[in-house]
């Protein structure tokens, strides 16, 4: 409709000026090049006007003319670039599907069709890795390290390679280029901290770890807590050589997670070391609070062992209150009766930890306390429990943490990711004792009146049963020097060890 009316304005507008100029009743007269001419003004000018016209018309036309060849050239290109793009898209489908030769004929159709070698590249390289053909996919990866647009690709492809080939040098290197060059990639950032881990290289990590924390590529806490098990790892190798720096990088450390224990251990022995005891106490005690932990109570309970039992009985109380709905807590609520010698109090307190299924540790020092209140005989189905119990799995349970390399990589990842030191077990805990057997076992023993027998019956069991007695009598003497009495104060809070070998020798003698 709109084009109507224009060509009816148009055709208004050409008849409107033909009659104008037919209408002019002057004359043009000039001369030019030695002619003489003499016409009507309004022929003269309309003429005029369409030549212009058709002059405009004419080199429109020839510039087409020209430009046809490069037009021509040009739609070749462009359906030669599409038919490569076409080959690229399968190609990289059949990448997918994991299909190398089909990936490795579109690769060179691809080829053939586009100038851009960058493109194809990364096609060659995937479909040689689908081949199996390793040399051909390095080169292609290392051609692409030529083109910025293509080198963080081809860093990438050759990590993959180089992991691949079991070459961590090489690996590292690819990683950490690429890292460089692309700051927020979360794979870079991935392998390098992992290659780090793995190497021990506890200071590097850290700084990658920064960095990715700088491009938001690791949440903060996660980055706080990695940061902190990597100081920890740091201070333990300097613990020997250089305790200033190591003492340093574990106050750090407990700035960003003053509950892990590894730190607030070393920390605490360090500043024993340099004779500040106040302070040793105050970062167990923090770090007791966040997570109670047996390293912690073991040292705790070492560092006050020259004082009275009254005094080490109200420390152990402070310390519980610190964290009074942990298992350690009732344990050191426990141990802080045994050494007032209440020893109702501290079966009252491990009778909930014991029931269900008790820790190593809690039938340990149920059996001191039942030694306490009914005697050594009275403890020893206790003492067998305490060695069938499962050991506790975490890290530094016998109160040190001797982490090799490997050990300590574990450590910061698993701190990092779920804030505890190692994963839970694969297995589930075997039943313990059910609520029964526990008061069973806990009722004070009943003494049973002697039947009435004849003076020979008498001299004849005596005589027997001083034979059969003899050995038992032995081995508990044996019992005694090696693992000492169930009444000795000065042992450690939960010793497993203690415990296993207490109750296997105690198994013997029953």
């Amino acid at each position: 409709m709109i084009r109507i009316l224009i060509f009816l304005l148009g055709l208004f507008f050409f008849a409107g000026a033909i009659t104008y100029f037919a209408s002019l009743d002057s004359r043009i007269t000039g001369e030019a090049f030695g002619m003489r001419f003499d016409g009507p003004s309004g022929l003269i000018v309309g003429g005029i006007i369409l030549a212009f016209l058709a002059a405009i018309y004419l080199t429109h036309k020839i510039k087409d003319i020209i430009a046809l060849p490069a037009k021509i050239r040009a739609k070749d290109a462009a359906s030669k670039r599409e038919r490569g793009i076409a080959a690229l898209t399968r190609g990289f489908e059949a990448v997918a599907v994991g299909d190398g030769n089909d990936a490795a004929h579109h690769a060179r159709v691809a080829r053939r069709h586009l100038d851009d070698e960058a493109l194809t590249r990364l096609l060659r390289a995937q479909a040689a890795q689908l081949s199996g053909d390793t040399e051909a996919a390095k080169a292609s990866f290392s051609a692409m390290l030529e083109a910025p647009e293509s080198e963080f690709l081809g860093l990438k492809g050759l990590y993959a390679q180089a992991m691949a080939a079991g070459d961590t040098a090489a690996a590292k290197g690819y990683a950490e280029r690429a890292f460089h060059l692309r700051p927020n990639a979360a794979w870079a950032f991935q392998s390098v901290f992992d290659l780090g881990l793995e190497r021990g290289a506890w200071r590097e990590t850290r700084e990658a770890l920064a960095n990715a924390r700088k491009n938001n590529l690791i949440e903060e806490d996660k980055a706080n807590r990695a940061r902190a098990a990597l100081l920890t790892a740091d201070a333990y190798a300097l613990r020997s050589s250089n305790k200033s720096e190591a003492l340093s990088d574990l106050e750090t450390a407990l700035k960003l997670a003053p509950s892990f224990a590894p730190a607030a251990l070393l920390a605490g022995e360090l500043h024993l070391d340099a004779g500040h005891k106040n302070k040793a106490a105050r970062v167990v005690e923090t770090g007791f609070t966040g997570a109670a932990h047996p390293a912690l109570i073991k040292f705790y309970d070492r560092l006050y062992k020259d004082e009275s039992a009254e005094k080490r009985a109200e420390r152990l109380k402070k310390l519980a209150e610190k964290n009074p709905t942990s298992d350690e807590a009732a344990l050191l609520r426990a141990r802080a009766a045994m050494l007032s010698e209440d020893w109702q109090t501290a079966i009252d307190a491990l009778e909930p930890l014991v029931s269900g299924g008790g820790s190593a540790a809690a039938y340990a020092l149920m059996a001191k306390a039942i030694a306490g209140r009914d005697g050594e005989e009275a403890a020893k189905p206790w003492m067998e429990h305490a060695a069938s119990a499962p050991r506790d799995p975490r890290p530094g349970a016998d109160g040190e943490f001797h982490l090799t390399r490997d050990g300590w990589a574990r450590l910061v990842r698993e701190y990092m990711d779920y804030a505890r030191l190692s994963p839970p077990p694969i297995e589930e805990a075997a039943e313990g004792l059910s609520a029964d057997e526990v008061r069973l076992l806990l009722a004070p023993p009943v003494a049973e009146e002697p039947l009435p027998i004849d003076e020979g019956e008498a001299a004849q069991e005596i005589a027997s049963s001083l034979g059969a007695e003899k050995e038992p009598r032995e081995q508990e003497e044996k019992l005694s020097a090696d693992f000492g009495s169930l009444d000795d104060e000065d042992d450690h809070i939960h010793d497993d060890e203690e415990a296993e070998r207490a109750a296997a020798a105690a198994r013997n003698v029953s």
